[in-house]
C-alpha cells in the first residue's frame, strides 16, 4: 500500500473511532440524564401534589422557551462552522458571545419588566427571576460546549450534563424534604446551572486556552444569524408545539389540571430518547446515500421505520392497558385523573416515534425548509385545536389535540419522503400488521395477569410474549434482533 494511502486510511480509522467515542459519551450521558430527570420528576410530583406541580411544570417550561429565543440556534451553526474552520474558534466564540449578550439583555429585561409590573404573587415573581438567571447561565454554557462539539470533543459536555443533573436533584430533593417550598426547586436548578457554567468556562480556558471576551464582528454576526434563522424558526415551532397546551390549561382551568396533564405528558415522552438516538445514528448515512445511492437511502429509511414500529406498537398497547395501575404506582392516588389523558397521548406513540426518522430523512435530503413548514402547519393546527378543545374538555382536550397533531405532522412528512425515494409501503404496512397482531396477543396476557400480579412483573412477561409472537409471525427474525442488539451495544463501547 502506498504511504499516502496508508496515512489516509489511518486518519479515516482515527476519525471513525473519535466519532464513535464522542457519540458514546453523549449518548450515555443523555440516557443517564433522562433517567435521572424522570425519577426526579416522579419524586417532585409525589411531594408537591397536582396543584403545585401544575405551577412548577409550566414555569419550568419557560426555561427552554427563553433559551431558544436567546440562543437562536447560533450554537448549532457555530458547531458546524468550527468543525469546518477550527482556526477561527476564538473569533467565532467572541462574536457569538457578543450577540448573545445583547439578546440576553433584551429578552431578560423585557421579562423582568413584565414580571415586576404583573399581578403575580411574590413567590411566582421570585421563581420567574430565578428562571431568568438560569437562562442567562445556560445560554453561555451552551455556547462554550458548542466549541467542544465543533472540535469533536464531547467528553466534557457529558461530564457537565451529569454533574448538573446530580447537583440539581440532590439540592432539590433535600429542599423538598425539608419543606422549603416551590422556589427552592428553582434555586436547585440555579445551583446546577452555576456549576455547569463555571465548569464549561474553566474547560474552555484550561483545555483550549481560549480567551473569553465579548466582540461584535458585524460580518460574522450577520453570517451566523442568516444561517441560524431556519433552524431557529423550526426550534421555536417545536417549543410552541410542546408547551402551548400546558400554559392554556394553567390559565383556563388552573394549576391542578395542568399538573394532571404534566404527569401524563411526561410518561408519554419519557422514551423519546429511543427514536432520537435512531435519528442521530441514521442521519449521516442518509445524508451520504442521498448523494450516492437512493437504493441504500430507501433501505435505511425502511429499516428505521421497521425497528421503531416494532418498539412503539407494544409500548403503546401495553401502556393503554396498564395506565391506571402505572399512574397510581408511580405518582400516587392524587394523580388518578391523569389516567385518561395518558391513554389518549400514549395511543399516538407510534407516530411520535416515526416522526423522528421522517424528519431526519427530510433534513438529510436538503428538505429542512419542508420540515420547518410542516412543523409550522402542525403548530397552527395544534393551537387551533387547543383553543377549541381545552376550554370544554380540559386536559383530555389537550391530549386529543396532541394526538391529532402528531398524526398530521407524520403524514405531512411521509408524503414528501415518497416524492424523494420509492420505498416499500407494502412491507411497512405488513410490519405494522404483524406488530399489531403480536401486541394484541400480548394485550391478552396483560388482561389476564394484571389482576393477580404487580404491574412491574406483568410488563416484562408481556414483553417476552410480544417478542415470541413477533418472531413466530416473522415480523422480525433472530438475525435482525442480533444486529439491532449489537448496534445498541456498540453505542456504549
Amino acid at each position: 500500500m502506498p504511504q499516502s494511502a496508508a496515512v489516509s486510511s489511518n486518519q479515516s480509522t482515527a476519525s471513525e473511532e473519535r466519532i464513535l467515542k464522542n457519540t458514546s459519551y453523549l449518548t450515555i450521558a443523555f440516557i443517564i440524564q433522562k433517567v435521572l430527570s424522570f425519577l426526579y420528576f416522579i419524586f417532585i410530583a409525589r411531594q408537591l401534589g397536582p396543584v403545585d406541580l401544575g405551577l412548577y411544570d409550566p414555569i419550568k417550561s419557560l426555561i427552554p422557551i427563553l433559551l431558544i429565543l436567546i440562543d437562536f440556534s447560533l450554537s448549532t451553526v457555530m458547531v458546524r462552522e468550527i468543525a469546518r474552520s477550527p482556526d477561527r474558534v476564538e473569533k467565532y466564540l467572541s462574536s457569538i458571545l457578543g450577540i448573545k449578550a445583547v439578546l440576553a439583555f433584551v429578552i431578560i429585561t423585557s421579562m423582568g419588566l413584565f414580571t415586576n409590573f404583573s399581578g403575580y404573587s411574590s413567590m411566582v415573581k421570585i421563581v420567574l427571576y430565578l428562571d431568568a438567571i438560569i437562562v442567562v447561565l445556560d445560554t453561555f454554557t451552551l455556547t462554550f460546549f458548542a466549541v467542544f462539539r465543533g472540535l469533536q470533543n464531547m467528553k466534557w459536555e457529558s461530564i457537565g450534563m451529569i454533574g448538573t443533573q446530580l447537583l440539581t436533584i440532590i439540592f432539590g430533593s433535600i429542599s423538598l424534604l425539608l419543606g422549603w417550598g416551590l422556589q427552592s426547586l428553582f434555586i436547585a436548578v440555579v445551583i446546577g446551572s452555576v456549576f455547569n457554567f463555571i465548569f464549561s468556562f474553566y474547560m474552555i480556558r484550561s483545555r483550549l486556552n481560549i480567551r473569553i471576551r465579548l466582540h461584535w464582528d458585524k460580518e460574522i454576526i450577520v453570517k451566523f444569524l442568516k444561517m441560524a434563522f431556519p433552524f431557529a424558526i423550526a426550534a421555536i415551532f417545536i417549543k410552541f408545539y410542546t408547551f402551548t397546551d400546558r400554559f392554556m390549561l394553567l390559565f383556563i382551568h388552573g394549576q391542578g389540571h395542568a399538573g394532571w396533564y404534566a404527569t401524563a405528558h411526561k410518561l408519554t415522552y419519557a422514551l423519546e430518547f429511543i427514536p432520537s438516538a435512531f435519528a442521530a445514528s441514521i442521519y449521516p448515512a442518509m445524508s451520504s446515500y442521498f448523494l450516492h445511492s437512493h437504493a441504500d437511502l430507501s433501505k435505511t429509511f425502511q429499516k428505521a421505520m421497521h425497528y421503531l414500529m416494532i418498539i412503539a406498537v407494544p409500548i403503546s398497547v401495553g401502556m393503554v392497558l396498564v395506565a391506571d395501575k402505572l399512574v397510581i404506582a408511580l405518582y400516587g392516588v392524587d394523580y388518578e385523573t391523569s389516567i385518561l389523558p395518558l391513554r389518549i397521548l400514549i395511543s399516538s406513540l407510534i407516530v411520535i416515534f416515526l416522526n423522528f426518522p421522517v424528519g431526519a430523512f427530510l433534513n438529510a435530503c436538503n428538505r429542512q425548509v419542508i420540515n420547518t413548514r410542516n412543523m409550522g402547519i402542525t403548530v397552527a393546527i395544534n393551537i387551533i385545536l387547543n383553543i377549541l378543545l381545552i376550554p370544554k374538555y380540559s386536559f383530555n382536550g389537550a391530549a386529543l389535540s396532541a394526538f391529532i397533531s402528531g398524526f398530521i405532522l407524520f403524514f405531512l412528512g411521509l408524503r414528501w419522503v415518497g416524492k424523494i425515494v420509492a420505498y416499500d409501503k407494502r412491507f411497512l404496512i405488513t410490519v405494522l400488521g404483524k406488530s399489531t397482531l403480536s401486541a394484541l396477543v400480548m394485550a391478552g396476557v396483560i388482561v389476564v395477569l394484571q389482576n393477580y400480579i404487580s404491574v412491574f412483573i406483568t410488563i416484562p412477561i408481556a414483553a417476552v410474549t410480544y417478542i415470541g409472537i413477533l418472531l413466530l409471525v416473522k415480523g422480525v427474525d433472530r438475525s435482525e434482533i442480533a444486529t439491532f442488539s449489537r448496534a445498541l451495544l456498540n453505542r456504549f463501547k
